[in-house]
């Protein structure tokens, strides 16, 4: 009998190794035979801390040893914990060097741009001569600045409320309509694409729209104030009007929207019903769903302009896109990505599928939208709701949160995303996570070898680890080469 099992097992590790490997031709789109199949991508998220050490040479043996062949490196950001370091007196910005003559059309300075917390060393050049020394690729990972930074220039980049008021961190964040802030951007992507020896690019932003920002329609937003919902700057203004929006509706809108929230957070129920004076709301301003859309296609278009600027430089570094955990969560934010659409402008996409943390996640979702948009419904129904339309078999609302999500989630959303990817040739590099703070269900080698099986076992085109290597302990990324290994990859 264990002879049988024996067997059987080893058929089914040939056949998923097989399946891995088919896939990773499918990328390259190459269809030859097993000699020129590419290993999958293995990512790790890391951050300038560690690829500033002495001990550099080391750091990529571990890597290697765990499994991973490319660095995600946070090459630029003011938010001290993809460092990771201390936020207390962290400065930040590019852990490269700024060529000015890329930031011409910004408001900002060489020292607004530069982060000084590594002295003069070349964060960025110093990594990349590593990688290539010991056969890593290297990704600049540009993650948006949404939080706020003592440094005077960048605030004129930011969004500004329906109250006036420029926010200078959730839920606001600097404005895709905003020319300095364009310009910015762009001249990064053409800063690195020019003047380092990099593989390719990751953006990443963790937003959406005033609308379902003000009704806290995402992980942890039961504390978002709704009197900061954005956008309403002059460039914003501007450019819905010329469309057409009648904005100071929209402003209205969002004014009528605050109490309702406001009530909500309170215990006060309304007298018929959240979802019904929801709806009630929205009827009488449409305009807030229009400012939505109006939001989420000005970011559209911001991100195909930063990759047509790579573009304009070369063809040969591939940019692409992390999607936020909200899309796991959220049926609002899941409606605003596209994945048909986003691979059109995408060299691949990064759907995040972190189900250790998912659990902990979707209990804070259900606990804000609870008070907002689904309060007549209870907390464990909201739930088994949210599952019914995502088509999750995952734990009641009293058992998730301490046990996270189940592989068959991974599964599910890296098919997902596969579906609608078909007929392109846009890579899937599914975002697992990694002893991410606060997750709630504890992390194993075990956990981490079975979510990388799934991910690939279902098709993705390789893995990227998150949120940061720093932040790991680096025995439970031990889990990343057993299960490599066990796939026969």
């Amino acid at each position: 009998m264990s002879s049988e099992v024996s067997t059987r097992r080893d058929i089914l590790k040939a056949a998923a190794a097989a399946g891995v490997l088919a896939l990773a031709s499918d990328v390259a789109g190459q269809g030859a035979g097993p000699a020129t199949r590419p290993a999958p991508l293995i990512g790790m998220q890391i951050g300038a801390k560690l690829l500033s050490a002495d001990n550099i040479d080391q750091l990529f043996d571990d890597l290697h040893e765990r499994g991973i062949n490319t660095l995600f490196f946070f090459a630029f950001g003011y938010i001290a914990r993809w460092v990771p370091m201390s936020a207390e007196g962290f400065h930040g910005g590019n852990f490269g060097i700024p060529h000015m003559q890329y930031y011409k059309d910004t408001n900002l300075t060489y020292a607004d741009l530069r982060a000084p917390e590594f002295g003069d060393m070349d964060v960025l050049d110093r990594t990349t001569k590593a990688a290539r020394k010991h056969g890593f690729k290297t990704y600049a990972l540009i993650q948006e600045a949404d939080q706020a930074t003592a440094i005077p220039n960048w605030q004129p980049l930011f969004e500004v409320d329906s109250h006036g008021r420029r926010q200078g961190a959730r839920p606001g964040g600097p404005c895709s309509n905003n020319p300095y802030y364009r310009a910015f951007t762009q001249g990064l992507m053409e800063d690195y694409a020019r003047s380092y020896d990099i593989d390719g690019f990751m953006w990443s932003s963790e937003r959406h729209g005033g609308l379902f920002s003000a009704l806290g329609a995402e992980h942890y937003g039961g504390t978002t104030d709704p009197s900061k919902a954005t956008c309403f700057c002059e460039y914003c203004t501007k450019k819905g009007r010329d469309l057409g929006i009648n904005v100071d509706r929209a402003r209205e809108g969002f004014l009528a929207l605050e109490p309702f929230v406001r009530s909500g957070r309170g215990g006060r129920r309304p007298r018929d019903g959240y979802f019904v004076s929801l709806m009630r709301l929205m009827l009488n301003y449409p305009e807030l769903l229009q400012w939505e859309s109006f939001w989420i296609n000005s970011r559209k278009q911001f991100m195909l302009d930063i990759r047509n600027r790579v573009r304009s430089v070369t063809t040969k570094l591939p940019v692409g896109f992390h999607v936020w955990h909200n899309a796991s969560f959220s049926p609002f934010y899941r409606a605003e990505i596209d994945f048909a659409e986003m691979a059109k402008n995408a060299d691949f996409i990064k759907p995040v599928v972190y189900n250790v943390s998912a659990g902990v996640r979707i209990d804070s979702f259900v606990d804000s939208v609870s008070q907002t948009i689904f309060g007549d419904i209870p907390r464990p129904q909201i739930l088994q709701m949210l599952y019914e339309m995502f088509d999750y078999k995952e734990l009641p609302y009293d058992k998730v949160g301490p046990a996270g999500f189940s592989t068959d989630y991974i599964k599910s959303e890296v098919k997902r995303t596969l579906d609608d990817l078909a007929g392109t040739n846009v890579p899937v590099y599914a975002g697992l996570d990694i002893d991410i703070p606060g997750a709630g269900a504890p992390y194993t080698v075990e956990s981490v070898k079975q979510s990388v099986m799934a991910a690939l076992q279902a098709g993705a085109h390789g893995v990227i680890f998150a949120r940061n290597y720093g932040e790991m302990n680096t025995e439970h990324v031990k889990g990343v080469a057993a299960a490599l290994k066990e796939l026969g990859v």
